[in-house]
């Protein structure tokens, strides 16, 4: 991540995948490990590099990612410095680098716990944060009074969400027979919390399809569709799969259209559904999925005009920040830039596909107002056509032509919702 090298979760997925013994018990340390040091990179690395005489070279980011783990377990775990510290030392060997070991030792030992502590309680708010000071200047602004609970909210470890294909109660029970802590969700009729995580393949119904991982925020999206059998439905961006699966468990008899302009993603995307296969849901509905990019013609147009859309178009991520930390390390105000005129071009593209009377959903798990109102605004400025259906309150803050909801710490993530409709008979 710090050397440029893909996403945290990638990362972790391909170390797992080469360390078939290692037991669930390491794996879940190893991900809270990974995934807390990145939420708090960004308040540890001016101490790190403070520390430093000389930057360490762009191939030695191992040993700055070593260092900050080191330095997450020792302040935000509790754990003992001196372990701490000698672990980190044994790893330069395991990372083939024991030049580095006196280097690595020399650093951390600069931080002893109390130290540590007394440096991080003197940051600003801002540093504290954990974000880049453009992000945290764009919060402070859009949100005011509702910052610190935001940070708190994004800086949190998210809980398990599922949402059941069947029936809840009869679920519940099932995790609870197990021994698996697990409540209803207070939003979604079909949403279960597991708070205390693990791995979605290890629970019971998993290999049935009795439930999909999704946030209870996404699963709101199903209900703005109200999809209804027989219509010509269009996930823009379908990847990988879970909404296109409530659309199809909601109402299966429906002709779902479901592309991703991704091929790795179009194959995550193929098999959530095929874990579904066995619903009636699925097998009652006619469903085709291609590799395309919704801002182009193509095949997968067959079906148009569509009675519904849904644009769950690709943004900052700034809504799941607590699912994707490493995020605020990656992305910039002009990646933003781009990420705004692009979701802007799916609206112009797609919308001219709507059957008269139909419904476009627009969502963002984004709590960046550009991303939300702002685009959904400058869109309907330029369509004459398309009008902005209000939406209950349950959805979230009114923000101009949508609702926006913010994140809570045992809660939905974060997301932006807009449902438009085109003027004309049906």
């Amino acid at each position: 991540m710090l050397a440029g090298q893909g996403n945290l979760k990638s990362q972790l997925e391909r170390a797992f995948a080469a360390r078939t013994t290692l037991s669930e018990v390491d794996r879940r340390f190893a991900t809270q490990l990974a995934f807390g040091t990145a939420r708090m990179a960004l308040r540890l690395l001016p101490l790190l590099d403070s520390a430093l005489k000389h930057p360490l070279k762009p191939r030695d980011q191992d040993l700055r990612a070593l260092m900050l783990g080191t330095l997450y377990q020792i302040h935000w775990l509790g754990a003992a410095a001196p372990l701490c510290v000698n672990g980190a030392v044994d790893a330069t060997r395991t990372l083939n680098k024991p030049w580095a070991s006196k280097l690595v030792n020399a650093v951390l030992r600069k931080f002893p716990a109390n130290l540590l502590a007394e440096s991080l309680a003197k940051q600003s708010p801002a540093e504290q944060s954990g974000l880049p000071p453009w992000w945290y200047a764009a919060w402070a602004k859009a949100w005011g009074p509702d910052l610190e609970t935001l940070i708190e909210a994004s800086n949190s470890e998210p809980p398990l969400t599922l949402r059941v294909d069947g029936d809840r109660d009869t679920l519940l029970k099932t995790f609870q027979d197990a021994g698996i802590s697990a409540t209803a969700g207070a939003l979604s009729a079909q949403a279960i919390y597991l708070p205390e995580g693990g791995s979605p393949a290890s629970l019971p119904g998993f290999s049935t399809g009795a439930f999909t991982v999704q946030d209870e925020g996404a699963q709101l999206i199903t209900e703005l569709l109200e999809p209804a059998p027989g219509q010509h439905v269009l996930d823009a961006c379908a990847a990988p799969g879970g909404k296109a699966s409530a659309l199809l468990a909601a109402c299966p008899d429906l002709s779902l259209t479901a592309i991703d302009p991704v091929p790795h993603r179009v194959a995550r995307l193929k098999d959530t559904l095929a874990r579904t296969a066995g619903s009636a849901a699925l097998g009652q509905s006619k469903v085709a999925v291609y590799c395309a990019d919704a801002r182009l013609a193509g095949p997968w147009q067959e079906n148009a005009p569509f009675d519904r859309i849904l644009v769950d178009a690709p943004c900052s991520g700034s809504g799941i920040l607590r699912r994707q930390p490493d995020i605020r390390l990656l992305r910039t105000p002009e990646e933003l830039a781009k990420l705004c005129a692009l979701q802007l071009a799916l609206l112009k593209a797609l919308f001219p596909l709507l059957r008269p009377g139909g419904r476009l959903v627009y969502c963002t798990c984004s709590v960046m107002p550009e991303e939300g109102e702002g685009v959904v605004t400058a869109f309907l400025r330029s369509e004459p056509t398309a009008r902005a259906r209000p939406l209950p309150e349950r959805f979230g803050l009114l923000r101009g032509p949508g609702r926006q909801r913010l994140p809570t710490a045992a809660g939905p993530d974060g997301f932006f919702y807009a449902a438009l409709e085109k003027e004309g008979a049906a």
